[in-house]
């Protein structure tokens, strides 16, 4: 099989609630999370249908919204899906598309601290999910980040000192390295700066990025994707009497929230060769640099990410040490 490969980077401009399949303790609508690690995420097939969505907004026709993301569902009117790749009411079974999609993992959480307003919060295993991604398109990712126990990394000497650093609820010891030693938080940071946050409209954003990425050891990680995603209390009244008939918690990801997919494009069945560059062009001119709405509550304002195209193609800055 014939594939080309992307790398997606989401930037939160506004909170995300991606929701869970079911309640989480306190929370009526939590973030979908692994559960191996904890770590928040978006769901491939909730991302793809986000991109499925974007591309109908931005006007594609029915082939080629069939081509890349497959035949659509069709709705036969009483609440039950039909098979129908052309959104009939027929028996016809629906035709996959072109396009894979993965889940976008988590690469970096804004976390408030009580110098420069907040930081990014990343960990050595962050990282290393992300520079499996380069792999996968055959892109050199810089080195990666090693942390003992209790251990934590900045990329910039300002987060170094003789006192604990407060990042959310922790309080953590970030030493300073050694003059002549190699940085690969900064290298880190540096990379994302340029690729994730590349844009002018970004740039202040991506100014910050390069300075304020801490690398942190997995219990503090863990701690701080607990304490520092936001959660709003929604409360519904009722029309006449204006009381409340219904409250729950929701859980967004915050903003500036920096999140990574692969997604894959096949170039063989049932694209040819020919038609998946012009799919690829369209992707390009669909996503790269734009916003994008993922997850619920859209209409309150929520869900909005700038995306961010990145593949073998793309120009590389050489990696800082």
């Amino acid at each position: 099989m014939t594939t080309a490969s992307l790398l997606l980077y989401l930037y939160a401009e506004s909170p995300v609630h991606a929701g869970a399949a079911a309640a989480d303790g306190v929370l009526d609508l939590p973030i979908q999370r692994e559960a191996a690690t904890g770590y928040p995420l978006v769901w491939g097939q909730s991302l793809k249908g986000a991109l499925r969505q974007a591309a109908g907004e931005a006007g594609w026709d029915l082939e080629a919204v069939t081509a890349v993301f497959g035949s659509d569902i069709a709705d036969n009117g009483d609440g039950q899906q039909a098979g129908g790749g052309q959104g009939e009411d027929t028996d016809e079974a629906t035709t996959p598309g072109s396009l894979m999609v993965g889940d976008a993992q988590l690469v970096a959480l804004p976390v408030p601290t009580l110098r420069r307003s907040f930081a990014w919060a990343t960990s050595p295993l962050a990282l290393a999910r992300l520079a499996r991604k380069h792999a996968l398109m055959e892109i050199d990712p810089p080195a990666p980040v090693e942390l003992e126990d209790a251990e934590a990394a900045a990329a910039d000497e300002f987060w170094s000192g003789p006192r604990g650093e407060v990042l959310g609820p922790c309080v953590v010891d970030i030493p300073a390295l050694e003059a002549d030693a190699a940085n690969p938080v900064r290298a880190w940071a540096a990379h994302l700066s340029r690729t994730a946050l590349a844009g002018d409209h970004l740039a202040p954003f991506a100014k910050k990025f390069s300075t304020d990425l801490v690398a942190l050891d997995e219990t503090v990680m863990r701690t701080l994707l607990r304490e520092c995603t936001e959660f709003a209390v929604r409360v519904q009244l009722g029309r006449q009497t204006k009381t409340v008939q219904q409250m729950f918690t929701s859980e967004y990801l915050p903003a500036e929230t920096l999140l990574a997919a692969l997604i894959t494009l096949r170039t063989d069945t049932p694209l040819i060769e020919s038609e998946a560059s012009a799919h690829l062009q369209r992707l390009h001119t669909l996503l790269d640099g734009k916003p994008l709405r993922i997850g619920g509550q859209e209409s309150t304002g929520k869900g909005l990410m700038w995306a961010r195209l990145v593949g073998p193609a793309t120009p590389q800055e050489h990696h800082d040490g």
